[in-house]
């Protein structure tokens, strides 16, 4: 901070606090309280300073007779305060995070009929495309960001009560108090309407589809899961799907693109493991902690099998959807509890989840695992401390606060994405756009790769029911479609690799998770796993199956799951202002990014380790 900012801070403080006197009760004046007064006041603490032997007046802290209260002044603990925001705040001026204008896909100025465009809730014709005044009322209120200009946004449906309204579309215009503010994220262009990474990002959609009650532990063997493999690397694009290139394979369909996310079983042990929320105990903890395979650990009651729970494969019920009408049918849910085992369980895992949720599930989980999974650098482990031990800082109450966190700032990041550059149309919409060409009644120029694969080809066969009305559609898992907001970035995608980053930062990522387990083909019990399962790969397997689950439900493309990097970015940012405030000796969070770089964070910096 320069002298002249120094001075300006000291005068305004000087001030707010001549006025607070003015204004205070007698008994609490210039900082002594009423038992302060009693015992002798200011003079008897400042004899007791200088009798006890402490070497600062007692008079500057607080405190009475004998009794001093240790800490510095307030007033300079308030202006160290300052400083220190501004230092944080600061750093990020010269923060790299990408070019300064976001790029963009071009498919919104390429369409007069904003077909690659996100416009569910707002007014469509009866092919589902989005009215021009209705969508240019639409970006008049993102332009000039007035909350009256949102209330003037014409939609669809607009006399009907229960109509979905647009969600959060102010939250890209939030600012931040710590980390990276969300506007100051970049990321990549979404794909393009036409383009072939869109057909493949649909063929695997469509598959996700025919394939939601397939058990994980089946995969090897399953002659549908052969067809999606196939399929998925006839696209052109197929290298999507991987992160070093090669071939889908049954043991790599459907899952992340992190380091980890392709080890041993499908679902990560966060989802899996029993934990204890205080008294509360999510599945057989006391087996664990007894070294033995846990008989039971997060368990809910998912949809029953398909053909029950397959929804919007109906024109007019997909169209009443797109104008923000409330969806005509309702989910159908088993009669007994289970764990995941297949990947409708899963999306709806993520269907009706809270943005911390899985990071404080997983914090749980890596806690109940006792000191030896805990970052050897943490000032606290027996090793370290052979007098104290972490609450507080470095300990469940911070650890668990910082976690709680990071999804609001990531999603706060992904909001700006959403809603103030990219607007990208959701998969079902890509599908009606698909029904519509394929009965003839518009040419959207769609990728020729889609149109000829298997995976639409599948679906028309299977959910068609003999009308050419209905024809491609996207079977999704959730009667209301997808959420009223844009697809890319998704927002699960952001806020589970916030709090996974962010719990590297405390967590032992090379610990070996005990008792490893998988769920039984139907999911009605644990089955033990005998492979080698890590801390730091089972959080990155936790993103994957959170950020593709709701792939599987229809509700993203697979490269909304660029997200992560925005969740980790936000979760960096964390770190690096926490990392200012400690008292501790203390050597820095270390970590390993989605990218494979270790990094360490100490005093508001990041290095590459």
């Amino acid at each position: 901070m320069d002298s002249n900012t120094k001075n300006i801070v000291e005068n305004k403080m000087m001030e707010s606090n001549l006025q607070s006197e003015s204004d205070s009760n007698p008994e609490t004046m210039l900082g002594f309280n009423r038992r302060e007064v009693l015992l002798g006041g200011a003079s008897a603490a400042v004899v007791a300073a200088t009798s006890t032997g402490f070497s600062t007046p007692v008079s500057a802290m607080g405190g009475s007779g004998s009794h001093p209260v240790f800490g510095g002044s307030r007033a300079d603990r308030r202006l160290d305060s300052f400083e220190l925001r501004v230092d944080a705040a600061e750093s990020y001026l010269t923060l790299n995070n990408g070019p300064d204008v976001q790029p963009v896909s071009g498919d919104e100025g390429l369409y007069a009929d904003f077909r690659g465009s996100f416009s569910k809730t707002l007014l469509h014709n009866n092919v589902g495309e989005v009215d021009p005044a209705s969508y240019n009322s639409f970006l008049n209120a993102l332009d000039s960001a007035d909350p009256v200009d949102f209330e003037s946004i014409i939609v669809g449906n607009p006399g009907d009560a229960d109509r979905v309204r647009l969600v959060s579309p102010q939250a890209g215009y939030a600012f931040e108090l710590f980390g990276v503010d969300g506007g100051d994220n970049r990321m990549l262009a979404a794909p393009a309407f036409a383009s072939a990474e869109t057909a493949a990002e649909m063929g695997e959609l469509y598959w996700y589809s025919l394939t939601r009650d397939v058990p994980f532990v089946d995969y090897d063997r399953n002659r549908d899961i052969a067809e999606v493999v196939s399929d998925l690397n006839a696209f052109s694009r197929s290298d999507i799907f991987l992160r070093d290139g090669g071939v889908v394979t049954p043991e790599t369909v459907y899952r992340g693109t992190i380091p980890g996310a392709d080890v041993g079983p499908f679902v990560s042990q966060f989802l899996l493991q029993p934990y204890a929320f205080g008294r509360l105990e999510v599945g057989d903890v006391a087996a664990v902690a007894n070294g033995r395979r846990p008989r039971t650990g997060q368990e809910f009651v998912p949809p029953r099998r398909d053909p029950f729970n397959d929804f919007m494969t109906d024109f007019d019920e997909w169209l009443n959807i797109q104008n923000g009408g409330a969806p005509s049918e309702s989910t159908r849910f088993e009669n007994q509890p289970r764990h995941i085992a297949t990947m409708r369980q899963l999306s709806e895992y993520v269907h009706v989840d809270f943005p911390v949720q899985s990071g404080l599930v997983a914090a749980f989980v890596l806690l109940g695992f006792g000191e030896d999974a805990i970052a050897p650098n943490n000032p606290y482990t027996r090793a370290n401390s052979n007098t104290q031990q972490g609450f507080a800082s470095f300990g469940p109450a911070d650890i668990t606060h910082i976690v709680a966190h990071g999804p609001r700032l990531a999603l706060t990041g992904a909001w700006y994405q959403k809603w103030l550059a990219h607007r990208r149309l959701r998969p079902e919409v890509m599908a009606g756009r698909i029904n519509v060409q394929l009965r003839g009644l518009r040419d959207y120029d769609i990728n020729q790769e889609i149109l000829d694969s298997e995976a639409l080809a599948r679906v028309i066969a299977r959910n068609e029911t003999g009308q050419a009305r209905n024809r491609g559609l996207l079977p999704m898992a959730y009667p209301e479609g997808s959420p009223a907001h844009p697809a890319y970035p998704g927002g699960h995608s952001s806020f589970v690799a916030a709090a996974a980053t962010l719990l590297k930062g405390f967590f032992n990522e090379d610990f070996e998770i005990p008792n490893p387990v998988q769920a039984n083909r139907n999911g009605t019990r644990l089955i033990g796993y005998n492979g080698t399962l890590t801390v730091g790969g089972e959080l990155n397997k936790l993103v994957g199956n959170v950020t593709h689950g709701r792939d599987s439900a229809g509700m993203h493309w697979r490269s909304d799951g660029l997200g992560n990097f925005i969740g980790e970015t936000q979760a960096l940012g964390i770190l690096r202002d926490y990392s200012l405030t400690y008292n501790e000796m203390f050597d820095g969070f270390e970590l390993t990014l989605f990218s494979g770089q270790k990094v360490r964070i100490q005093n508001g910096v990041m290095t590459n380790i």
